[in-house]
């Protein structure tokens, strides 16, 4: 039988954002310097990096804004964890 894997489904959507908001967050952790913002299903990470293997951590917030600096400079409107819930 043949299927076509082409369309993209909502939970392939939904782990695409997902991954997306992993780096954001992996990014922040490790403190990468970079841009990153968050709005809704909207990603933009300018710099940072590609989350691990089985990082677990994520971001629980809907909207934010951080900034990394060289010299772990870090300004960021989110203020909670980084752990799964």
């Amino acid at each position: 039988m043949f299927t076509n894997d082409s369309q993209s489904t909502p939970s392939a959507k939904s782990k695409a954002i997902d991954q997306r908001l992993k780096a954001i967050a992996y990014s922040l952790d490790c403190l990468i310097p970079g841009f990153y913002c968050w709005l809704g299903p909207m990603r933009v990470r300018l710099g940072g990096s590609l989350p691990e293997a089985g990082y677990p951590g994520t971001i629980h917030s809907k909207a934010g804004v951080a900034i990394v600096l060289p010299g772990y400079r870090i300004y960021s409107t989110y203020q909670g964890e980084h752990d799964p819930r």
